[in-house]
């Protein structure tokens, strides 16, 4: 028997000592005569004299704070397959499909900006059309991208009327800057499939119309603004979900756009909209401040909690599964000429293409594996000793891929990490005031 790795013991600010395992994610409050024999538990849990204490003994084993010598390594062992069975499955085509490399904005920030912007043209449709119709046996998942995908809405129309006409059911999402989404395209996303909508607005009007532009320079808040509030007003049966680009400049007007929405929209807020911070890594635009890193991530989340009371994203650990188009086998992006990449960043660079919508058998299968199996976080021997590893499903496998290949790392860890104690007392207290209203 053994102190398992995944277990933190600690001294909150206000609530006393707390443990906490990150595989039950179950919490238990120590009180102050039960510290020294917690301490002594994880000093020799074998040897310990659990005479006098029985009822701990089986509190801590049944929370996995206490566990057999090879449960951590089962646990992981485990965990493991599953993201590999799930990595590697064929029930679902998911396909990221750029009808576009043109923008209407110049967003400062924006790692296509210096992309050459180019629609789909009907030739590459039927190639994707006949792509599509090769996985007849998978359900598909379609994420309309771009560029802004707006921009070539009657390609988006033309492909799902086709999809529609051969009888292929589909759901779908939709990246989009919310500036061309007037009402009538917005009374069409339920006939388009649509149940997951994105628009990013960057904080109050200047501040947004500082950052998020229209190539001419031009103003965008206000149109999208409308836009959104057109979105509300219709039928729609999906979830119009608010990103929020937040930096050191504008983290206080993150807020205000959260408690905006959800004072206006009371009953449809977490359900059919909701607002959630977008932490930009900046790589690519040195003079952008959107540089939060992991650690700094988890103080935002807290301080939006305590000084605003909001909660944009969990403050409570939860089980990871690993997502990613780059680490999963059945899931492509389709550039604008038909060209496929395995990573959102990477549409328009020519080094990055794995294969065409029309070449059956040769794959760049290097480069597909250089994502799939080099910056695996399943293979890391640091990640399988991490406290965090439950809660942690390894973060941007791209970055992952880059920090082998520079010394210019960037984190990829949970934001959990360096915040975690803090996040979990305000959990803590948050459960407890729950209770107290109860």
């Amino acid at each position: 028997m053994k102190w398992s790795r995944y277990n933190i013991l600690f001294q909150s600010q206000n609530n006393g000592w707390l443990l906490f395992n990150t595989v039950s994610r179950a919490f238990l409050t120590v009180e102050e005569a039960q510290l020294p024999i917690i301490r002594g538990i994880m000093e020799n849990p074998q040897g310990f004299d659990y005479t006098g204490c029985a009822m701990l003994y089986f509190q801590l084993r049944s929370m996995g704070v206490l566990v057999e010598d090879d449960r951590d390594d089962a646990f992981y062992n485990v965990e493991k397959m599953r993201n590999l069975a799930y990595l590697y499955g064929e029930s679902t085509l998911s396909l990221t499909v750029a009808v576009t490399r043109a923008c209407n904005f110049d967003c400062n920030y924006c790692f296509e900006g210096n992309r050459t912007g180019k629609p789909m043209n009907q030739e590459v449709e039927d190639k994707l059309i006949r792509f599509i119709r090769s996985h007849r046996g998978h359900a598909l998942y379609i994420t309309w991208y771009g560029g802004e995908p707006l921009l070539a809405f009657d390609r988006i129309l033309s492909i799902h009327n086709r999809l529609k006409e051969m009888g292929r059911s589909y759901n779908a999402g939709m990246i989009t800057n919310g500036y061309l989404l007037t009402r009538d395209r917005a009374d069409l996303l339920n006939e388009l499939n649509i149940s997951y909508l994105q628009i990013t607005l960057d904080g109050g009007r200047d501040t947004h119309d500082s950052r998020r532009y229209l190539k001419n320079g031009g103003r965008t808040y206000d149109t999208i603004f409308k836009n959104i509030e057109g979105v509300m007003d219709s039928d729609f049966r999906g979830c119009l979900h608010i990103r929020v680009n937040v930096d050191s400049r504008n983290e206080e007007e993150f807020a205000q756009v959260y408690q905006y929405f959800k004072n206006k929209y009371p009953k449809d807020f977490g359900k059919r909209i909701s607002v959630y911070p977008g932490f930009v890594k900046g790589d690519d635009h040195p003079q952008s401040s959107c540089f939060f890193d992991t650690e700094r991530q988890g103080v935002f989340l807290a301080k939006m909690y305590r000084e605003h009371g909001i909660v944009p994203l969990s403050i409570f650990p939860q089980r990871c599964s690993q997502s990613c188009t780059l680490t999963k086998r059945n899931s492509f992006v389709v550039g604008p000429d038909g060209e496929l990449y395995k990573c959102w960043d990477d549409v328009g660079m020519p080094e990055q293409v794995v294969g065409t919508l029309d070449m059956a058998n040769n794959w760049n299968a290097p480069l597909i594996a250089q994502g799939m199996v080099e910056a695996s976080y399943l293979d890391d021997p640091e990640c399988k000793q991490c406290l965090y590893f439950p809660i942690c499903n390894g973060g941007c496998h791209r970055v992952r891929l880059k920090n082998l290949h520079s010394e210019n790392k960037h984190s990829t860890c949970t934001y959990f990490k360096g915040n975690l104690e803090q996040l979990l007392e305000l959990y803590y207290e948050q459960k407890k005031a729950a209770q107290n209203h109860g």
